[in-house]
């Protein structure tokens, strides 16, 4: 081109190449943001059946609600952070939270799944599943609308979603003024259904325990008509609806549909239960008599505790009633612990069992609160510990009535657990061996699965004794023990067959496998040293293999291990045999 026609360099246009510059970093952005999304997807088969929390990702909303488009432009741009623990907290009174969680769904069919939020207390829960930016579904819960869908008894939310081939995104938005925290899982039908019996039977147990209490409580104050039994019957009747009100049955049996009484029924129920436990206590203590003074101080605390909750429930701050209902309930189970130590202080003979009720109790109500609000990291455990607390509790306060009945009972497991238990050793003996194998060897013949026997016997354990003394003797016993206890593995039954002689049951391992282990056991009892450098003692062991196949019992299996074993010394000890017989080292 000649040069005539070429315009000028400070001439050309420049305004495009910002422009287009703007437009790459954009699209680069996104290229970023999307592989973002995919790196995090997680296949349905590897997500686990327990709470969510580190797989996803958190974004506390700030100013107005958000909406889905802009809750992902924010993900996009780096606004969600990855949870870091399996349960995530936020506190009480919280901002609402976004939650995302990409799935890929690796098959060619879709896949049902159902999306569990345990907890029941939630004001609103919004629900969306997006596929290539397109919105499946859209569902939302709560106890703030009783338009909502409900939670179900002991499960909280759970939401049925059908997710497409390939990768999805599941959006969450969350708020309430109580506790937020998010026990989060993705399930299927069988895993929701192992889930809803688990917690039927640990609400029925808990339930009927409790309800057991009451009734035997009231056939006492029949009896007796002492102010204590009835004192007590209303105690456990407030913690049972208090109870039942943060577990969402309340929401459900008692006052369905009706979001004000839901929304203040937890904290009502919780000063409640705070202040008639105190009054339980002051006359069970006789405080009235003993301290005239803290017994004044207990009815200013149970008056006024139940002053501010009305108060706060009057006035519709739902958030300030929450926290002032668990410092409370803190309060109250310290001070129960306190009350117990002034008794003990003033001889009371009934104290000591009322002290060892009230920690059981305020270790159960503290760890639930503050598993709950802050201070503690949320479990299952830690969440259900009040309920077991207040049960124990219970327990405590019967067995006052019965201690030499439960010092009989102690000594009498005490003698049981000895009986089961080598003493030298420290090993199971023979029959708690045969105890624990029986159900092993059950379960591998009803599902078909491998399980072998291992016999161990230490070689010319007679000429140890004869040549060191039995000291020395016991000593070798008590190492090759405490070999065969670090090397076998947690589910491996191992125990003291008798004199010198060991048996191993283990589940899961084949004649090929368990041929492999007794061979580093032959290796490591060689390597022991023991006695002295003038007189040194060379151990080593033979081993007998058998493995599950045509025997029709356990004695069978064992009995085949052992036949392995006088082989092994027949054929000059220091060796292993079995199905598949190795040859020994050297």
């Amino acid at each position: 081109m000649p040069a005539s026609i070429r315009p000028p360099s400070c001439c050309r246009p420049t305004s495009t190449q910002p422009a287009l510059l703007r437009l790459a970093r954009v699209v680069l952005l996104w290229l970023l943001a999307m592989q973002a999304v995919l790196v995090h997807a997680a296949g349905l088969e590897s997500l686990p059946a327990e709470p969510l929390g580190r797989w996803m990702e958190v974004m506390i909303e700030k100013g107005r609600p958000l909406t889905l488009d802009e809750a992902r432009g924010r993900l996009s741009g780096g606004a969600f952070v990855r949870g870091h623990e399996e349960v995530l907290k936020f506190g009480i009174g919280a901002r609402p939270v976004w939650l995302h969680l990409a799935v890929d769904n690796g098959g060619l069919r879709p896949v049902d799944r159902r999306l569990q939020l345990e907890i029941s207390w939630l004001d609103r829960i919004d629900v969306y599943l997006v596929q290539d930016g397109e919105r499946l579904l859209y569902k939302t819960a709560g106890d703030g609308d009783a338009a909502a869908q409900h939670p179900l008894p002991g499960l909280g939310y759970v939401f049925d979603l059908t997710l497409p081939p390939g990768q999805s995104e599941i959006f969450l938005r969350v708020e309430t003024p109580d506790p937020l925290l998010l026990p989060i899982r993705l399930l299927d039908n069988a895993q929701i259904g192992a889930l809803q019996r688990q917690y039927d039977y640990g609400y029925g147990l808990l339930y009927g325990f409790l309800l057991a209490l009451i009734a035997y409580n009231a056939m006492l104050y029949i009896g007796l008509r002492e102010r204590s039994y009835l004192d007590y019957i209303f105690y456990l009747g407030s913690f049972t609806l208090a109870h039942i009100s943060y577990t969402g049955h309340g929401y459900i049996w008692l006052w369905p549909a009706n979001t004000v009484v839901q929304q203040y029924a937890i904290p009502l129920m919780m000063v409640i239960f705070g202040c008639l436990g105190l009054r339980f206590a002051d006359g069970f203590l006789n405080l009235r008599q003993l301290a005239p003074g803290i017994h004044r101080l207990i009815r200013w605390m149970s008056l006024s505790g139940l002053f501010m909750i009305f108060v706060t429930i009057a006035l519709e701050r739902q958030q300030d009633a929450v926290r002032f209902a668990f410092a409370f309930v803190l309060l109250f189970s310290i001070v129960m612990v306190w009350l117990g130590l002034i008794a003990i202080r003033h001889g009371q003979v009934a104290a000591r069992y009322f002290l060892a009720a009230a920690l059981t109790a305020m270790v159960g109500i503290s760890t639930t609160a503050l598993a709950v609000w802050f201070g503690l990291a949320y479990s299952p455990l830690a969440f259900h510990a009040a309920g077991w607390g207040v049960v124990a509790e219970g327990i405590l306060l019967a067995l006052a009535l019965a201690y030499r009945m439960r010092q009989y009972q102690r000594a009498r497991l005490q003698a049981e657990q000895l009986a089961r238990t080598d003493l030298l050793t420290g090993l199971p003996n023979r029959r708690a061996f045969l105890e624990h194998a029986g159900p092993v060897w059950s379960t591998a013949q009803r599902s078909q699965r491998p399980l072998a026997a291992m016999m161990v016997d230490i070689d010319f354990f007679k000429a140890i004794n004869d040549n060191h003394g039995h000291a020395m003797g016991d000593r070798v016993l008590q190492a090759v023990s405490q070999l065969l206890a670090e090397v076998c593995r947690g589910g491996d039954i191992t125990a003291r067959w008798g004199g010198e002689e060991f048996a191993i049951l283990l589940p899961e391992t084949t004649a090929e496998q368990a041929t492999q282990l007794a061979e580093r056991l032959r290796t490591k009892i060689a390597a022991l040293r023991l006695g002295s450098p003038r007189k040194p003692i060379r151990l080593s062991a033979s081993f007998g293999i058998a493995e599950r196949g045509e025997h029709e019992s356990l004695d069978q299996l064992i009995h085949e291990a052992d036949e392995w074993l006088y082989h092994a010394k027949e054929s000059g000890r220091n060796r292993v045999s079995g199905p598949l017989e190795l040859q020994p080292a050297g």
